[in-house]
């Protein structure tokens, strides 16, 4: 059973990677994606409040499907040249590496990447900032297919694997080097009210992704429009709401949703809860841990697509943490979108 789930995971894989009509490649990414700010747009990289940030994000899709999908990061960024640019300017500087498995690892992604940031205040007391940031990647991606049985090794009763399988493969593993750019805007009013704006663009290269020969396919870019505000509510209380519109090949994606921000006690702890829908896909109901110095939020997602009613899928678990070194006292969700 696990093989075959294997199979058919491999098979919807390599299909969105070699140029199919009717599927394309989608890059993976997260249902808490204002947890995962580098991942997302790199003009994010070092506009925190605080000196430095660490974050990790794992997400768990499918999981009664076999092996489907595994995805996790990890990222830091800093700011940097304090000292030399305005006290309304951040300038900072992040690094990243994620992983994505699928089928049990038998089809892997990997990326390490390197991004800066510069966010312009615009007015004296830096409620108006603009920024832009640049990230650099080197990506690998691997098929083992080793472990993968094509329709020709098929015996009458299995699949043997010895038997060779007529398919012509060039490449096992591809890698490649990429560039990625983001926007973003960022307003705050005199009674705390936050609002943001932003933009990127990955994969602007447009890489070479292929693994069978007479197949020349490109990793298309994928495009993100993203807004977000933050209210406070009352003295302790806040409330937060997102939304993004993301495109891909012949794939898009709409998500919006919205977190309450409760105060809890003298201290600085703040519980979060809320949820957020991605349109024809899963609702994802959210909860969240917030202190002054780090932040922990949980998600599942409620998949309520066609792949679901076919395949009778459960939905995915995601985990997120962030960690802020010399963190400044603040209100609501630090990434501001």
């Amino acid at each position: 059973m696990k093989l075959k789930r294997n199979i058919f995971w491999v098979l919807i894989v390599l299909c969105s990677c070699t140029g199919c009509k009717t599927m394309f490649a989608q890059d993976p990414h997260f249902s808490q994606y204002f947890s995962s700010p580098l991942t997302f747009n790199p003009a994010f990289t070092g506009y925190f409040d605080g000196n430095q940030r660490f974050t990790m994000n794992i997400r768990k899709q499918w999981a009664n499907a076999g092996d489907a999908y595994t995805t996790g990061t990890a990222s830091y960024d800093t700011k940097i040249m304090k000292r030399s640019i305005g006290d309304n300017d951040r300038w900072g500087l992040g690094f990243y590496g994620l992983f994505d498995n699928a089928a049990g690892g038998i089809f892997k992604n990997s990326y390490i990447s390197m991004s800066t940031a510069f966010n312009k205040g615009l007015d004296q007391d830096g409620n108006h900032t603009i920024g832009l940031g640049v990230q650099a990647t080197l990506a690998q991606n691997s098929v083992d297919f080793n472990n993968i049985s094509f329709s020709n090794q098929f015996n009458g009763s299995g699949f043997d694997l010895s038997v060779p399988s007529g398919e012509t493969v060039n490449n096992r593993s591809v890698s490649f080097f990429d560039l990625n750019a983001g926007l973003l805007y960022n307003y705050k009013t005199e009674n705390g009210t936050q609002f943001s704006f932003g933009a990127s663009m990955f994969h602007i290269l447009k890489p070479k992704l292929s693994y069978f020969s007479g197949n020349n396919t490109s990793l298309q870019p994928r495009y993100t429009l993203h807004t977000g505000a933050s209210f406070d509510m009352g003295e302790k209380d806040n409330l937060f709401a997102s939304a993004h519109f993301m495109q891909q090949a012949g794939a898009t994606e709409l998500v919006l949703g919205a977190a309450y921000g409760l105060g809890v006690g003298t201290q600085d702890l703040t519980l979060y809860f809320g949820a957020w829908m991605r349109a024809n896909d899963a609702f994802y109901p959210y909860l969240s841990i917030r202190t002054n110095g780090y932040q922990v939020g949980l998600s599942y997602d409620i998949t309520r697509s066609d792949i679901n009613r076919v395949k009778n899928f459960s939905g995915s678990t995601e985990l997120s943490f962030i960690y802020y070194f010399n963190a400044e006292r603040g209100k609501g969700i630090p990434c501001f979108f």
